[in-house]
């Protein structure tokens, strides 16, 4: 009781006595709170009792106020009473009371006191010594690998410090470096009492809550992240990505939630699943898919919002600590582990680690089990099996792949393989038609227009048009009227997006021959393509969509020697070189013998083709009854076909349009 009586007798003291000037009062206060913390712990011992049942709180409260009170009175030309905390160093001394922690709860006293004060004071000096030698021995207290108990106060003190030094960028690098011109500390006082303690710098300090369970200091903790690598200061920037823990701890944690998830995953919920950290974490309610998902969101946004400097250095990290160990066992590498690296790739788009993931994707593997492969040939390797679902997520990842159109990815997986027109069969006697002659002889006397292509816009396009159209036996269309027109806004739309998007990798407007004759490799993703095409009779219809998606983009890219050898039929390949066109020929054929022999088979397709069109690839997947995936692969057979008429069409009339 006597703590209690000793706070009133305080307080009617203060109400019957005169007002007693500010500084005196300070003065007054100070003393009592140091009288009042000796009292409880003499003789270096420390004390059992609980703050709460003294006065000091009480007294560091009014000493408080006051400080705040003089910071705000403008009408105060000089504040005495903080010239005389930071003259007499008192608030290193509270940092050294915290740090020893003989009363209990004293710690978080001081820590609550600081961040009240660099909250709210108007303009606290941090470049002070007393200011700076304070706030960096808080910050060791506020290390949860040590001090778990109070991470609610603990993080509100290292958020406030983060958001006051967006606010104070010029002093920020005093928290992460002794090395910097910008201490402004004269006396090596200060510098001889840091070196007492092991500094922790304010980042990986905060980086220590990042296992934590609970979810406002999850919060807190992510934004103090934010926050820190928004400081656009060069030093603290370097500081960041070379001495602290930043690129390395959000990696290997990312690597730890993915290594957690479950080994089967419901594709339904995740397909179209978009999570954000700020909305969709709980640290007592989220599963493991959850945090993987918030987690991925959030490093997307510091990489995003963070210094471009710290974005590609995150982007590498996750290079060589996630990416890299995907296929570094010889573990078998998982459906779900495709799926989820679809998922890691579309969340990228439009940021460095877009780039990052498209370099290691080309990248040659350096360990035991797939040495000097790249990703992209180890995932078409893996495409050979015939589980549904796995197939189903590699073409899925294939597809935001290509879509990406990323110049050296769409070179790497096929252009480079057709770009010296390998394929075709050159004449002795001549070209292999007045059309291909005419145009060779336009372009070598620079009649045409650069913008033009004669690749892209050939005379004979009515007959190359009629031959796809005519691939589809009258018994097997589905659509009486057999028209490509429907689909022509649609195609246009995708394929001025796709010009556009192509137009910086200066690639050339007219196929010619090279003078390097090599036999003709299509390379393993088309390879792959064409032996699933040729599948098609006995494969799942959503395999058969899939790859009309595939096929529709690869034609419709303005690359002259890729749309030559998909979409000329007319054009003479060499012996043994593989012919979209043929190949198509005789998976139709197929499918119009195995139809042919079911019943009603007319209306079988009407109805394939309402399941086609109101379905997705994922529905499709499900689907396991042979008689329908038979009739839906012939609907989607038939769209494709008027699809890539659709795309020749366009590009035709583009391409004149340039003349």
């Amino acid at each position: 009781m006597i703590p209690v009586l000793n706070t009133i007798l305080d307080s009617v003291v203060d109400t019957i006595a005169p007002p007693t000037p500010a500084f005196e009062n300070f003065i007054y206060h100070w003393e009592k709170f140091m009288i009042n913390y000796l009292e409880w712990t003499t003789d270096g011992q420390f004390s059992q009792t609980r703050i709460e049942e003294t006065n000091v709180p009480g007294h560091l409260e009014i000493v408080q106020q006051i400080l705040l009170c003089e910071d705000k009175n403008e009408e105060t030309a000089t504040n005495l009473c903080m010239e005389y905390v930071l003259k007499n160093d008192l608030f290193n001394m509270l940092a050294v009371i915290a740090e020893k922690e003989k009363l209990i709860g004293i710690r978080i006293l001081v820590l609550k006191y600081m961040t009240n004060l660099i909250s709210q004071l108007k303009n606290p000096v941090l470049a002070h010594q007393s200011f700076f030698v304070t706030i960096q021995r808080l910050i060791n207290l506020c290390d949860s690998d040590l001090y778990n108990k109070q991470q609610q106060d603990q993080i509100h003190f290292l958020y406030m410090l983060c958001t006051l030094l967006n606010n104070q960028q010029n002093v920020s690098i005093m928290f992460f470096s002794y090395e910097s011109n910008m201490y402004h500390l004269e006396e090596a006082k200060a510098l001889t009492e840091l070196s007492t303690f092991n500094r922790l710098n304010l980042l990986d300090c905060v980086l220590t809550y990042i296992n934590t369970k609970n979810t406002d200091v999850y919060y807190k903790c992510c934004n103090c992240i934010l926050l820190l690598t928004k400081l656009n200061d060069e030093n603290v920037i370097d500081f960041i990505i070379n001495k602290t823990k930043l690129c390395s701890l959000l990696s290997e944690h990312f690597r730890n939630l993915f290594c957690a998830l479950p080994i089967i995953l419901d594709y339904n919920g995740l397909e179209t699943i978009e999570l954000n950290w700020r909305d969709d974490y709980n640290a007592t309610y989220s599963n493991d898919v959850t945090k993987f998902f918030c987690w991925l969101n959030f490093i997307i946004e510091v990489i995003k919002d963070g210094q471009l400097k710290i974005s590609y250095s995150l982007c590498e990290s996750l290079r060589l600590l996630f990416f890299n160990k995907l296929f570094d066992t010889s573990d078998q590498i998982l459906s779900s582990h495709v799926f989820l690296l679809k998922k890691i790739y579309k969340a990228a788009d439009h940021t460095p680690l877009s780039y990052t993931i498209n370099y290691w994707l080309r990248s040659e593997l350096d360990n035991s089990y797939y040495n000097k492969q790249t990703p992209i040939d180890i995932l078409i390797k893996l495409s050979s099996t015939t589980d549904d679902i796995f197939v189903f997520n590699v073409l899925n990842f294939f597809i935001d792949v290509l879509h990406n159109s990323d110049k050296e990815i769409l070179d790497f997986i096929i252009l480079r393989f057709i770009n010296n027109r390998n394929y075709y069969e050159g004449c002795t006697s001549g070209t292999w038609s007045d059309e291909e002659d005419e145009r060779e002889k336009k372009i070598l006397s620079n009649e045409n227009n650069i913008n033009t292509s004669r690749t892209l816009a050939p005379s004979s396009i009515d007959r190359i048009i009629n031959r796809l159209l005519a691939l589809i036996p009258q018994n097997l269309q589905s659509d009486q009227l057999h028209t490509f027109k429907d689909h022509i806004t649609d195609v246009k739309n995708m394929y001025e997006d796709i010009f556009d998007k192509c137009t910086k990798f200066e690639w050339p407007t007219e196929a010619l021959n090279s003078v390097k004759l090599n036999d003709f490799n299509e390379g393993p993703f088309l390879r792959m393509i064409f032996k699933k095409i040729s599948d098609i009779p006995n494969q799942n219809s959503s395999t058969t969509l899939q790859l009309k998606i595939i096929l529709i983009f690869l034609s419709s890219l303005p690359h002259p020697y890729l749309h030559e050898y998909l979409l000329n039929s007319t054009l003479p390949l060499k012996h043994n070189v593989p012919s979209l066109y043929m190949i198509l020929y005789h998976v139709l054929k197929e499918l119009h013998k195995k139809i042919l022999t079911f019943p009603n088979y007319n209306e079988e397709l009407i109805q394939a083709r309402k399941r086609v069109l109101n379905n997705s690839s994922i529905k499709l997947l499900k689907e396991k009854h042979f008689e329908v995936i038979i009739f839906n692969n012939a609907v989607i057979l038939e769209e494709l076909c008027k699809e890539l008429v659709a795309v020749l069409f366009v590009k035709y009339h583009h391409s004149n349009l340039a003349e």
